[in-house]
């Protein structure tokens, strides 16, 4: 049973990047498609950020905060254009 585990871990790794990559092809080709519709996305995703920056307290407490603060880096990041790769 403890063998298990590890293999699970590593699928589950596995699994999870492949969902990233599987992501980041997808913001890519959007950004192709409809270049304003992702501004708005990116600027909404922006201002999402900066609403939860500016926040004081947060009833779930500021390990909750943190984690949804760096939820909301990472969406802003992946939402960024690319213009080197989506222009070339």
């Amino acid at each position: 049973m403890r063998e298990d585990i590890p293999a699970s871990r590593r699928d589950l790794v596995a699994r999870v990047a492949t969902l990233e990559l599987l992501i980041s092809d997808l913001i890519d080709l959007l950004w192709r498609v409809d270049p304003a519709a992702m501004e708005q996305l990116a600027r909404e995703a922006n201002h999402d950020l900066e609403i939860q920056n500016s926040r004081t307290v947060l009833a779930a407490g500021e390990h909750q905060r943190e984690r949804l603060y760096g939820v909301l880096q990472e969406r802003r990041r992946k939402l960024q254009h690319r213009r080197t790769s989506a222009h070339a």
